[in-house]
């Protein structure tokens, strides 16, 4: 079955890269780049025939489709496709796909489904805050109380310092703090229960103290989950997508708003050759997550109270991460949940900068965050530097 998923709903997208990704004639340049602001499908391994009765469909109904540029002369057996137009352009190719060979029935259905008008929640309600989903990402900010985390370990010892460190956030722009007592860098070792509670517990409890900005809590353990609940949490982020046996039934029982991330392996094997089925990991990653949203809703679960993170740097390899980072908006509509993007100083930043140093690529983490679209919320080191470059992202989009 070919893969198909949303790469855009109106941003700019770099037409010279999707030109040679499925083979279209590099002519097609200065056509397509004047018709930016349209949703774009990506479709992948259609049998030659197809890719041109889909093109013939979609022009029939005012979109277009880039194909291979040997489809017509059948010199290649397959052909990806980027299929583009307005929504009603698209909506009336589809409805001329009707009865056609090749399976693209079930093409026309899943274009339809990732054009559907987003049903997903507007707002995340934790303890007595409403967060609104308003087009501008929510900011999730983090506060490891580790002393090896990868880029921070060790620089909030101290329950005070910490909720110094969580009310500036607050103040500069955060609506969530994450707050996690066990690093998950590559390579790391697991960190008990109890020590995890000795870690976040009195910092929990100093920024109740403090501040009543919404925490969340970083861990897969149930007990300290249930633990951190009680100091003042209101929000639980798993990083292996409530796998640990427990922590669904315990997510359900109180009622609160959960992280569902995707890690392959664990923190101490997931860079060990991370491979994906049809190197296409967007797909599989997003069907992992449904699977898992899909569990805790059969368990009780409200889907509004759920969000999913992709998990950038768990598990992938560089060109995994950009793709993923593509398929944002995408992975939301497969799940109908509301997504997080984690993408603070991973190691993936530093293969395309050089920057070695973890705490000196805020940086660039800003140029994903304001280039990014379908994220919506952001869990980031530097809040006052996401703040900025969201209003700078902002404005350049108004001002078009």
């Amino acid at each position: 079955m070919s893969s198909i998923r949303l790469l855009s709903s109106g941003q700019g997208l770099p037409w010279e890269r999707l030109i040679d990704l499925v083979g279209a004639d590099s002519g097609s340049l200065l056509r397509v780049k004047l018709r930016d602001r349209i949703t774009l499908i990506l479709i992948d391994d259609l049998p030659s025939p197809a890719a041109s009765i889909l093109k013939q469909c979609m022009l029939s109904g005012g979109a277009d489709a880039l194909v291979h540029r040997e489809v017509l002369t059948c010199k290649t057996d397959k052909s990806g496709a980027v299929v583009y137009g307005t929504p009603a352009t698209l909506l009336r190719g589809c409805d001329s796909l009707r009865n056609q060979p090749f399976g693209l029935d079930t093409v026309a259905t899943r274009i339809r489904e990732c054009i559907a008008k987003d049903t997903r929640p507007e707002f995340l309600k934790i303890n007595n805050t409403k967060l609104v989903y308003s087009g501008t990402p929510l900011i999730m900010g983090i506060l490891n109380i580790t002393p090896d985390s990868f880029s921070d370990g060790g620089s909030f010892s101290s329950p005070e310092a910490a909720a110094q460190q969580a009310v500036a956030m607050e103040k500069a722009g955060a609506a969530v703090i994450d707050i996690g007592g066990e690093s998950t860098r590559p390579g790391s070792k697991v960190v008990s229960a109890e020590k995890q509670k000795a870690r976040v517990l009195p910092v929990i409890e100093a920024v109740r103290k403090r501040t009543t900005v919404p925490v969340s809590i970083d861990t897969c353990i149930p007990e300290v989950a249930e633990a951190a609940v009680k100091a003042g949490a209101g929000m639980i982020n798993s990083t292996n997508a409530m796998e640990t046996p427990g922590m669904t039934e315990l997510a359900v029982s109180l009622g609160l708003p959960v992280v569902l991330m995707h890690m392959k392996g664990t923190p101490e094997t997931m860079q060990t050759k991370p491979f994906y089925e049809d190197g296409d990991a967007p797909e599989e990653i997003a069907h992992y997550l449904l699977s898992r949203v899909e569990t805790l809703v059969k368990t009780g679960m409200p889907r509004e109270m759920i969000l999913v993170d992709p998990g950038i740097g768990f598990g992938k390899r560089l060109e995994d991460n950009l793709a993923l980072i593509h398929s944002l908006e995408w992975i939301g509509n497969v799940t109908g949940c509301r997504v997080l993007l984690g993408h603070s100083r991973k190691t993936f930043l530093g293969s395309i900068t050089g920057i070695d140093m973890a705490d000196q690529r805020d940086s660039v983490t800003h140029i994903v965050t304001a280039l990014t679209s379908g994220a919506d919320m952001i869990r980031v080191h530097d809040v006052p530097g996401t703040v900025a470059a969201l209003k700078v992202s902002k404005a350049l989009r108004m001002s078009l």
